[in-house]
Order: structure tokens, then sequence, then C-alpha cells
């Protein structure tokens, strides 16, 4: 999970003008890929977060740290790469700050639950954001939602739930409801934050916006997490230098899917890039089984059966599906 993944590629919703058809022919491809590479690799980008989480920190602040001592100087970097556009204005670079913020205090959520819980259930959960963006958009700027978005919200909403329901030895099932409730929770400040987010793009490039998310995150959490205690887990920390290592490469390989993402929107239709996107869950879902399978102490797992992993299968089905109808 990165403070940077939370905003949208630029131009989501937007329609593009007309290009010549042999350009989109010999770009369809290109488009595909970089959305198909983005999302795969922010999948495994998940799938590590979750392994750190689970078997390696001992808490999300040592691992955040880690993360964000080598994002301060990569997000210093942008902003004399990107500077901010002259006279952009205090309330645009206010609002995307206070995006980071809200993004940060999500990342946090999601980061704790990973401790105890399958990533495999908690993606489906926080990717249930754009339902809540949705609403908002309903209730504070007057937006309509036509039938069939409403038909989507129901079906994402019924898969979340169904993720959510543990079975026990004898058939039974329970609604796990606290991980559900602070996902749940993630997912609504995630939409909070892509709302400031939004509002601060009317007024700067996309990565004007990610510059300052990264850096504002970047000093956040450190001015939070740089405690002597936190320093001595890091410290004690067995293989630190492969921990480490590892987690810089995964930091490395979430700022490398914003970017495909980024070129996969530019390259490709809007909507159908955002599918591909929205499927990130169903990939999630497939690794963190392959892993079961080959590394069985590599994430937390559920003991299940054939058949519970078919309902759980269907139900991240739902989410998606729903996901993709809501961009009808």
């Amino acid at each position: 999970m990165r403070p940077s993944s939370v905003s949208s590629p630029p131009g989501m919703g937007e329609k593009k003008s007309a290009v010549p058809e042999r350009c989109n022919s010999s770009m369809s491809i290109a488009w595909v890929l970089l959305a198909l590479s983005s999302t795969l690799i922010s999948a495994l980008v998940n799938i590590l977060d979750s392994h750190f989480m689970s078997r390696r920190m001992p808490g999300w602040k040592a691992y955040v740290l880690i993360c964000d001592l080598f994002a301060l100087p990569v997000s210093i970097v942008m902003l004399f790469i990107f500077p901010l556009p002259h006279g952009v204005g205090f309330a645009p670079v206010a609002a995307v700050c206070a995006s980071a913020m809200i993004s940060s205090l999500s990342v946090v959520l999601v980061l704790e639950i990973m401790r105890k819980e399958d990533v495999a259930a908690v993606s489906p959960i926080t990717s249930t954001a754009p339902v809540f963006v949705a609403i908002l958009a309903m209730l504070f700027l007057g937006e309509d939602l036509a039938l069939h978005q409403w038909l989507a919200i129901s079906a994402v909403v019924t898969g979340a739930i169904v993720i959510s329901f543990r079975w026990d030895t004898r058939g039974g099932a329970h609604l796990h409801i606290r991980p559900f409730l602070i996902l749940m929770a993630a997912a609504v400040l995630i939409a909070v934050s892509n709302v400031f987010n939004k509002y601060g793009l009317g007024y700067m490039s996309y990565w004007n916006s990610a510059t300052l998310i990264f850096l504002f995150s970047a000093i956040l959490f450190i001015g939070i997490c740089f405690r002597p205690k936190v320093l001595r887990e890091i410290a004690s920390l067995r293989d630190r230098t492969g921990t480490v290592g590892f987690t810089l490469a995964n930091q490395i390989a979430a700022m490398a899917a914003t970017v495909l993402a980024y070129k996969a929107v530019e390259a490709g239709p809007v909507a159908l890039a955002s599918t591909i996107f929205n499927s990130k869950p169903l990939f999630i879902f497939a690794f963190s089984a392959l892993a079961a399978r080959i590394a069985p102490g590599f994430l937390i797992h559920e003991k299940s059966s054939l058949k519970l992993l078919a309902v759980r299968a269907g139900a991240t089905m739902l989410v998606v599906a729903g996901l993709v109808i809501m961009l009808v």
C-alpha cells in the first residue's frame, strides 16, 4: 500500500479525442501491456506488503519508516523535476496535502490488518473505494447515479461482505466484523482522499500532485515514526539487510507501477485501462493461492477447502465486476 497509489492516473473519466485508425492499431497492444504490467506489479507489491507485515516487521511504524526514509529524498528530487505551476495558490496545495494525510491514515489501517489477515481478503474490501467516491459525488456534488451503477454498488458491497465471512470446521459461517469495518473505513478514507486530490488536479499536473503526496506523506510518517524505539526495532530485525533491501525494492516497484499506470492512461482508452486496474484483487487472489501452495509460510492463509476458495474467488469476481460496471 502506497500513498501515491491512492490517486488515479490523470484523465480518469475524461473522453479522449479521436486519433487516426493506424495509430490506434499500433498503440492498442502497448497500452494493454502497460496496464497489465502496472496491475501485476501493484498486486505483487501488495503481496510483499502482507509478507513484510505478517512475517518480518514488528509493526507498521518500522515498515513505513524504512519506506519513507527512501521516499523523502526521491520526492525532493521530483519537486525539482516537476515544480509547481506559477500562481497555483494555497487551496489546491492544501487539498493535495490533505489528501496525502487522509490516505496515510488509510495506509496505517490496512497495514495493521495485514498483520493478521489474508491479503486476498484485504484487497477486495479496500478496492471498494470507488463506491464511496460515487456516493460522495452524489451527496455533495449533485451527481446522479444510474440504475446500473446502483446495481454495481450492490454487487461490490455484497462481494466485500461475503469475503469477510469466516467458516468453521462444521461449515458454519460468521462475519469477521472488526477487520471488515476497519477495511471499509480505510476504503472511505481513500475515497475522501481521492476527492481532495481531484480538486488539486484541477490546478496542477498529475506529477505535481504525486510529488506533493510523496513529500507530505514522507515528512508526516518520518515525524511520527522516527523514534528511538522504532530505530531499535529496525536494528534488531532478523536478516536486517535483506529485509530492508527487499522493502526498498518493493517501494521502487510501487513507484514503477504508478508510472506504468500513468503511461497506460496516456496511451489508451481510460475506461478500459481502469477495467484492467480494477482487476487487481483477482491477481492478488491468484498470487496468494499460489504462495499458499509453493511457500506455505510466506503469507497468512486461512485454512480452507476447495469450496471456500471457490466462494472467495466468486466474491472477488463480484467485487471486480461491480467496479467495472460502474465505469460504463
